[in-house]
Parts: structure tokens; sequence; C-alpha cells
């Protein structure tokens, strides 16, 4: 069990996150003339890949959800049959939880509690009664999340062909609030290519393992599984399960991640199925670095996803006992929930999606 201290310890929280994020910039800047190199290459490669923009106006901030229609809304509740319900976040733990390089896990402190009371810090409202309040520091994308579709990008333009000028200071275009408004709600179906390729008892991908289109089209295939236009795609790779596995061997890292690889087919698939949202038990839904045409390139499909096509990503799902179910079941669709919050200008905000079978 993990005993929270009483008090709040900004000072400790804001030292932390600065060694964190002053080692990752380190990385980055060690290798700063590859990244010159790469963030050309990235734009190279997209220059002529479909892009969604304009498709819903010039002002259009939600991008692919709009194919979440009532229509579609609607269609989703034939998904559920026997009404189970599946939460698909990681636990907020204090200190500790999968992140990526440069943030900090969530802390979270009690600001008041009984402890207050006994030292007098506190008196008991008129009547005895008494409560609790809390605090928590965290990344907006430090736990289970939903990517905004400013959140990233190549160039000078965001998504909608914007000026990336409008992520300075908080995101004035494609924030987080858009989606919030919008919500997700949508037909689910669940890939678990941990479990079609995996070579362990566990299900789980080895570290640095490639996600193609060929293995999600065989994935389905293999579940008797039909992937259907606009459906939200929840992909398995038993990364995040490794992370909680003190025994895994090889042990979880965050850079070698097993995750979806950029092609060509992959991207114009994604858009011509018109999926609305991709979401992964890993850190990045793609595999973080990834070798394309000889060059290194980070996170490529964030850019052809994201700021291209308006694809919202989702990521660090806990997948494993919906997967558990749906192997037992052979049901791998089902009514997919998930609102993010309306922070305003935020890149990012945790969520707890859930799935209804």
């Amino acid at each position: 069990m993990i005993h929270h201290q009483s008090s709040i310890v900004k000072d400790g929280f804001i030292l932390s996150s600065l060694v964190i994020t002053l080692c990752y910039s380190g990385f980055i800047n060690a290798q700063e003339p590859s990244n010159r190199a790469q963030n050309a290459t990235v734009e190279a490669l997209l220059e002529s890949q479909p892009k969604n923009w304009g498709s819903w106006g010039e002002n259009d901030e939600v991008g692919a959800l709009n194919y979440l229609t009532p229509e579609q809304v609607k269609a989703s509740v034939n998904s559920v049959v026997n009404g189970k319900v599946f939460s698909l976040q990681i636990p907020m733990t204090h200190g500790s939880g999968p992140v990526f390089p440069g943030r900090t896990p969530t802390m979270h402190y009690m600001s008041q509690d009984e402890s207050s009371f006994i030292a007098g810090k506190m008196e008991p409202l008129p009547g005895g009664v008494k409560f609790s309040d809390d605090v928590t520091f965290m990344y907006l994308q430090g736990t289970t999340h939903v990517d905004a579709l400013g959140h990233a990008w190549y160039g000078d333009q965001v998504y909608g062909g914007k000026s990336a000028q409008s992520t300075v200071g908080g995101h004035s275009h494609a924030d987080i609030s858009a989606l919030g408004s919008k919500g997700i709600v949508g037909r689910g179906v669940l890939l678990d290519v941990g479990r079609q390729l995996g070579t362990d008892t566990n299900y789980q991908l080895s570290p640095g393992t490639c996600i193609t289109l060929e293995d999600l089209t065989e994935t389905a295939e293999s579940q008797n599984t039909e992937i259907r236009k606009r459906d939200i795609l929840l992909i398995r790779t038993g990364s995040i399960q490794r992370y909680y596995d003190d025994q895994a061997d090889p042990a979880w890292s965050a850079m070698s991640e097993p995750g979806l690889c950029y092609s060509e087919e992959l991207v114009e698939w994604v858009k011509d199925m018109e999926i609305p949202v991709i979401a992964a038990d890993n850190l990045g839904v793609e595999k973080v670095v990834q070798e394309i045409g000889g060059e290194q390139m980070i996170i490529p499909l964030h850019g052809a996803l994201i700021r291209d096509l308006g694809v919202v990503l989702s990521e660090i799902y806990w997948l494993e006992d919906l997967a558990a179910d749906s192997a037992e079941d052979g049901v791998y669709s089902f009514m997919f929930i998930v609102s993010p919050l309306k922070m305003e200008g935020g890149t990012g905000s945790p969520v707890n999606p859930i799935a209804i079978k």
C-alpha cells in the first residue's frame, strides 16, 4: 500500500519533473543533427500522403470524429448483448505508472484528511461533519489519455493547415476541449495482435515488434471479427501488462515497445475505412522509433494520422480483462465510450474509456 504525504510538496514534484525533462532534453540534444534530418525526412515522406484538411470545413477541430454521426452512435448500441462493462484505464498511482520519457508519473497528495483535524489545523463543520480533500500534479498525457488533434505536427502546420504558432501558450486550434465537447461514442473492435502473434503464455508481443496492416487484418480474420467502416480500433500488444509484471523478461522499456509501424498502405487503409480513433495498450499506439527507407524516425504515424488525417489517438490502455473475456466468448466488438476533459488549450486529457459488450 502506498502512503501519501499529508501536505502538498510542490517543490519536490517540480524538481523531479525538471530533472527528468532535462535528462530527456539531453537525449534529444545529443541526437540533434539526426533529428533535423529526421524532421525533414518525415515531411518529405508524408508530402504525397492523403489529408483530411478541409473535409469538414476550414475551422474543423475534431477531424475524423466527424465520422461518428448520430447514426453511428445508434448502431453501436447493437454491439451490447450482455451488458458487461470494462474499464480500460490503468490505475493512477502516486509516483508510479508508464509514461513517455520526459514526463513524470501522477503525483497525488492529501491536502486535508483526518490528520488535519487531529493536529487542530481544521475544525469539523457545524454539525460535526469532516471531509477530505486532495490534489494531483500530472501531465495530461501521464496516464490513459486521448491526444488532441493539435498535439503532434511536423513543419509549421498542425491539423487543418493552421499555423503551429497556434500551440504557443496553449492550443488556440484543435485543443482537447474540442474533442471533449464532441465526445467519443461508437462501435469498438479489439484487435488482439498479442494473442495472434505473441510467443509466450501471456500473449505479449516481443519488444520492438512492428505491427503491420497485414497483422491487423489477419488478426481480425483469425478472431472472426469484421472491421467495418468508421469502427474505433483498440489494438492489444500486451506491452502495458509487461510494465506491471516484475518478472517480465525482457523487462518493459518505453523506447522499445511494440506498436504500429508506418506504411503508405496502412495510412491509406485508415483513410479509406474512415477510422475515427485508434487506441492501444502502449505509450504511443505506434512503435516509437522506426526505420523507414534507411532513416530513423520517431512517431511518424502521429504526423500521418493526427496532423494529416485528423485521426484521434488514445494511449496507455489496460486491455487485459477485455481481451480475456473476448477470447472466452469470441466477441471482439462492443460499444465504446470515452469523454476527454474540456481542458481549454490542452494538448491531451486523462480518460477512463469504457467498453460495453
